[in-house]
């Protein structure tokens, strides 16, 4: 599933290919937006902008959400060039004078007013969304402080978006490595130097999977393994799908674990 960053660059696409254009042709397939497309057609698309794991496009006086579940993912190219065959069930179509913008295979798809957006369910449960590139260190220090999380483990913790938006599975096991936490410590355990190594940890790392397109090592790093043969598959994080090899700090074995079916990878030796 795409994770914050993987959302945000998309919308950042999306954005750089579609604000301040007219919307000349449209196609709404989906059950839940079917037959919705004078709603867009010959409208502005004043904004776009991610929440979390969730897509907002403005178009004209309505706002087009979309969250990528599993399967969902949003294309761009121009209109000129041709458009590449694929198993995806298309879900929309906005075109341009030149761009055309596809989101394929997604299944929670919505037109909201604007004033409905903040009140939207999954928008109004958020906390502070790690991959926004205006997220304050302090918002995210105040949630990592906030008594109500306390009692829980940090392992299930870092998947709540309501806790911090944006985390997701490759994220939880990146940010605790990098913060030096034993995933199953629970939040109020923390000491206030390791609330703010937390804090840190959540920012610095998910900034640096947006900007290296999912990569949370170190780009030198990331380059000399790949220059050694290692898979982008291997060589892209610290200890995620790593399990069984070398930690890059302490030489260590990474352990491997599951939780509700989903991976959890982790440095014994760095996160005491």
């Amino acid at each position: 599933m795409p994770e914050g960053p993987e959302i945000h660059r998309a919308a950042n696409t999306l954005k750089r290919a579609l604000e301040g254009q007219d919307i000349v042709h449209v196609e709404c397939p989906y059950t839940t937006i079917r037959g919705q497309e004078h709603r867009f057609l010959g409208k502005e698309v004043r904004s776009v902008e991610a929440r979390s794991k969730a897509m907002l496009l403005h178009i004209g006086d309505d706002v087009l959400y979309s969250h990528n579940q599993l399967y969902g993912r949003w294309t761009v190219r121009k209109v000129a060039s041709k458009e590449r065959k694929t198993n995806r069930s298309l879900r929309i179509k906005l075109q341009t004078e030149t761009h055309v913008a596809c989101l394929w295979s997604a299944t929670d798809i919505e037109i909201l007013d604007p004033w409905e957006v903040e009140q939207h369910p999954y928008i109004a449960r958020l906390g502070p969304d790690v991959a926004s590139e205006n997220v304050a260190f302090d918002a995210v220090l105040n949630q990592i402080q906030n008594k109500k999380f306390g009692g829980r483990q940090l392992c299930h913790l870092l998947l709540d978006q309501s806790f911090l938006a944006g985390v997701g599975n490759y994220l939880r096991s990146e940010i605790l490595f990098r913060a030096g936490l034993q995933p199953t410590r629970r939040l109020k355990s923390l000491t206030d130097e390791e609330q703010t190594q937390l804090a840190e940890s959540a920012i610095s790392t998910t900034k640096r999977a947006y900007a290296l397109k999912g990569v949370t090592v170190p780009k030198d790093l990331y380059e000399l393994l790949r220059e050694q043969g290692m898979s982008r598959y291997q060589a892209r994080h610290y200890v995620f799908t790593r399990d069984g090899l070398n930690c890059h700090e302490c030489e260590g074995i990474i352990s491997h674990s599951r939780l509700s079916g989903r991976r959890l990878d982790f440095c014994k030796g760095c996160q005491r």
